[in-house]
């Protein structure tokens, strides 16, 4: 399949570009100010994120972190005059011996988002307009964030497992289940190993096999980047180094290190994107660890395509350099209910760099499973 089959799009995020559109209000502009799911006040980006990472945002301590089942957080966007309330629900959920953490919001038909780089990023990039159609279901991978237990062992099909005993734990029968970069690898095991419970598996900035993603990757980087965003990541690379590392939290590291690939990850080298984390997320290092370097090595799901019955939605930025879409574009015609859409202005994150798009693309699949 071409690299550049997708028609040119043009620029179709909203004026106020880098804003979330959660904190954009058609009276007072991008003026939003946010309390967290834990009550903490922040004024959010205006016009670009702000620079540098956010104070580290953890749920409660003692004894209301430890207490078992159902947490309600009123998430305030705050306008004059105007406020916008979203209710999100928290709670923890026995999978075997440990306890994973789950945070639900918006409404309509669920779709169960796993992840172990916490929950706030994915909260920040995928757009209100999603929520407003859908429930999104936020499950925290064992060992990270709010879960407990240790991902040490864990692989991107027993990771699928954990999933699928969440869906059961909570009710549900047939899912979506969208994954971002690495998670990606875990939604198509759900698809594979749990096709009664799968209604459909959305690949967003992913790949059918992580063993070659970043040799494909790379090899294009230099046959295409320029000079400037090169030298771009040099820069980047040379200002990780300089730092003092020594009494670092390991999280953090990972965290800053995983930021200073900017280049390979964004179309945009100029977009601060350490704000969008919202802080440093809990386990971020032990997972990249124990999941996503090993399963970097050898994880290729492209001989079981075939199997997987349910609809696959893949989508993928033009400029991602960490999970190149010719991975996709080679492998897609082996599943037998396949779709690739490549987004010509996007880099590793193409629901936040081309957002109304990826909504309508989103959404129409979405709708077209019932």
């Amino acid at each position: 399949m071409p690299l550049h089959r997708i028609r040119d799009q043009g620029d179709d995020r909203a004026p106020g570009r880098g804003v979330h559109p959660r904190n954009r209000c058609a009276h007072h502009g991008d003026r939003g100010v946010r309390r967290d799911a834990i009550g903490a006040r922040s004024r959010m980006p205006e016009g670009r994120p702000r620079a540098g990472l956010d104070p580290p945002v953890w749920p409660p301590r003692g004894r209301q972190r430890r207490r078992r089942g159902l947490r309600r957080h009123i998430l305030k966007f705050v306008f004059p005059d105007n406020p916008i309330m979203i209710e999100a629900t928290s709670k923890r959920i026995r999978v075997d011996d440990v306890e994973l953490h789950v945070l639900t919001e918006g409404s309509g038909p669920s779709i169960l988002v796993p992840t172990g780089g916490g929950i706030e990023f994915y909260r920040r990039t995928f757009s209100r307009r999603l929520l407003d159609a859908h429930t999104f279901v936020y499950v925290e991978m064992r060992g990270t964030g709010a879960s407990t237990g240790s991902p040490e062992g864990a692989t991107y099909a027993t990771l699928a497992d954990d999933l699928d005993a969440v869906r059961e734990k909570l009710g549900l029968d047939r899912v979506v289940v969208m994954g971002h970069s690495n998670h990606g690898g875990i939604a198509l095991e759900f698809g594979l190993r749990h096709p009664k419970h799968a209604a459909a598996v959305v690949s967003v900035a992913s790949v059918p096999d992580f063993s070659r993603a970043m040799s494909v990757g790379i090899a294009r980087w230099e046959a295409e980047a320029s000079t400037s965003r090169k030298e771009l990541l040099a820069r980047h690379q040379a200002e990780l180094g300089a730092l003092d590392t020594s009494a670092m939290d390991p999280d953090e590291l990972t965290l800053r290190r995983y930021l200073a690939l900017h280049p390979l990850v964004w179309n945009d080298p100029t977009l601060d994107a350490g704000a969008l984390w919202g802080g440093v997320p809990r386990g971020f290092a032990i997972y990249m660890q124990s999941v996503i370097r090993p399963e970097a090595e050898r994880w290729s799901l492209v001989s079981s395509l075939g199997e997987i019955t349910c609809p696959v939605l893949a989508l993928c930025g033009r400029y991602d350099y960490v999970c190149p879409v010719e991975l996709w574009a080679e492998a897609i015609d082996a599943l037998p209910r396949g779709v690739l859409d490549i987004f010509d202005h996007s880099g590793h994150n193409p629901h936040y760099e081309e957002s109304a798009r990826f909504d309508a693309v989103l959404l129409a699949f979405l709708r077209a499973l019932s």
